[in-house]
């Protein structure tokens, strides 16, 4: 008796506050009263030497970067893939296009991206995949679209493949 009596008071005064609420008058949020949007573009970088290792960790990759170089407005990176580990190649192709994806959208002054995937056998690497593409409006807008990751590499990129590649993978 006493928990229904409980409950009705607590639905009781639910009630009367969802209405005095109601009644309050609604308050604008816009940009001139000071107010922000909760979701806005990501911030982009411009890559320099003192915030580099920053930019590069939040590239969202499964394989390691053994080397990276950043010369003339060109960032260059290097991948390494053990041959005791196995090799998956949709993971290759989601680690490049996220990289790809991740430079462009993310800094404003890479001009241009080279990356290569390394693949060791008794301490020498040999190139498995290499993919070169350079900034163009076209490729920044089409980065935006939702596509399958190895076709829209090889529309808009250059890609190059090893002797191991194609002799093992393909």
């Amino acid at each position: 008796m006493i928990l229904t009596r409980n409950l009705i008071v607590a639905i009781g005064l639910a009630t009367m506050l969802a209405l005095v609420i109601s009644f309050l008058p609604t308050v604008e949020l816009d940009r001139e009263q000071g107010h922000t949007a909760v979701f806005q573009p990501m911030k982009r970088y411009e890559l320099k030497e003192d915030n580099f290792v920053n930019v590069l960790s939040s590239f969202d990759t499964r394989l390691p970067i053994s080397q990276v170089k950043w010369q003339n407005d060109n960032l260059f990176i290097n991948y390494r893939i053990d041959k005791e580990k196995p090799i998956y190649v949709e993971e290759i192709y989601d680690d490049l296009f996220s990289v790809l994806q991740a430079t462009y959208t993310l800094t404003t002054n890479v001009k241009g991206l080279y990356v290569r995937i390394l693949y060791t056998d008794k301490g020498e690497d040999e190139v498995l995949i290499a993919l070169s593409s350079e900034r163009s409006e076209e490729l920044e807008a089409a980065l935006g679209q939702s596509r399958q990751k190895k076709t829209f590499l090889q529309e808009y990129t250059t890609l190059s493949y090893g002797v191991h590649w194609k002799d093992n993978i393909q």
